[in-house]
């Protein structure tokens, strides 16, 4: 597991290079992804843990453009108003359609500048998330 999630790490890294000027939000399940990729990224951390003021002030300074990047696990996937970000990266999930349409609901927002939505879900070659993801296109 550990070395799946060092693969998504390096191409995670890749797509924050690719898209720089983007408003990207960083999905995943585990907690203790969400602490790592925040630590070597220096990315705002949303988790359960996050306390309600923590979490409307990391969501605030991102609404703003303080914050043009933020990782989070499930915490933002329904019944929380995030700002728009043109940009998902998923690295990991339960599979669930509503899971997925939620996250992606998150970048499908019309924008001033009308910039292009994209989401990326990184799957591990050869596990069952590689046959979910076939499964949603």
């Amino acid at each position: 597991v550990m070395m799946n999630a060092d693969a998504k790490v390096t191409t995670l890294a890749d797509l924050l290079d690719r898209h720089r000027d983007d408003r990207i939000i960083v999905f995943t399940a585990h907690n203790d992804l969400v602490y790592r990729l925040s630590e070597r990224f220096l990315l705002p951390a949303i988790t359960h843990q996050t306390g309600a003021a923590e979490r409307q002030r990391i969501l605030a300074k991102f609404r703003e453009g303080t914050y043009s990047r933020i990782v989070a696990a499930n915490v933002l996937d329904e019944g929380v108003d995030v700002p728009a970000a043109n940009v998902a990266v998923v690295l990991s999930g339960s599979g669930s359609t509503r899971e997925f349409t939620q996250r992606l609901g998150r970048i499908l927002r019309p924008t001033e500048d009308d910039r292009r939505a994209l989401l990326y879900e990184v799957v591990t070659e050869g596990t069952a998330e590689e046959s979910v993801a076939e499964r949603r296109r």
